[in-house]
């Protein structure tokens, strides 16, 4: 059978042609599938992203927490103690202050700093304070009673006093009257 004179070519290259179309078919369609597979995966990588890095300030606001745990357990208090020849008098009061540990451990190296008045024995200034060396120790559920020099009203309210010490994991705090609580930044090297 004889369809003019246009020669139509034999079976096989027909059928290597039908063939070669149907992979090419399949090559589009499987490249179109992978692309929307990729494009959903590299969503799914941006939504994990974003979850890990929720994650990962939610863990370090906890590290924060726990590093800070004991240390804003720590309470400091200041008042203004007049002496007998208050107000007029040149040594006429002094400043009283209470460091209490509410924490279930003891923490040491405490100190107050009264503006440059940091003295080795500052407890020992005031008959009514237990004799203690500074730094001391504050045990957990124990309060330390400091004491300043004696001076002038005037002088007192110029002095911004301050409590250092350091916590169970060896980080020294310092602790203002405030409330405010800083690391104290590190000398070492």
């Amino acid at each position: 059978m004889v369809l003019g004179s246009i020669n139509w070519g034999d079976a096989p290259t027909w059928f290597g042609s039908v063939a070669g179309a149907a992979a090419l078919g399949f090559t589009a369609f499987t490249v179109r599938q992978q692309t929307k597979q990729l494009r959903a995966q590299q969503e799914l990588n941006e939504e994990q992203l974003k979850n890990l890095r929720l994650e990962q300030k939610a863990l370090a606001a906890e590290v924060r927490d726990r590093h800070t745990a004991q240390a804003r357990r720590v309470k400091f208090s200041v008042q203004i103690t007049p002496g007998q020849d208050f107000p007029d008098g040149p040594e006429s009061c002094w400043y009283s202050a209470e460091v209490t540990n509410q924490s279930d451990e003891a923490v040491t190296d405490v100190t107050v700093d009264y503006d440059g008045w940091e003295e080795p024995q500052a407890a020992r200034l005031r008959p009514d304070h237990i004799l203690m060396d500074q730094p001391c120790v504050v045990g957990p559920g124990h309060v330390v009673a400091f004491a300043s020099q004696s001076t002038h009203i005037d002088r007192l309210e110029e002095i911004y006093p301050t409590c250092k010490f350091k916590d169970a994991a060896g980080v020294r705090w310092i602790l203002d009257t405030d409330g405010r609580l800083t690391e104290e930044a590190s000398t070492a090297p």
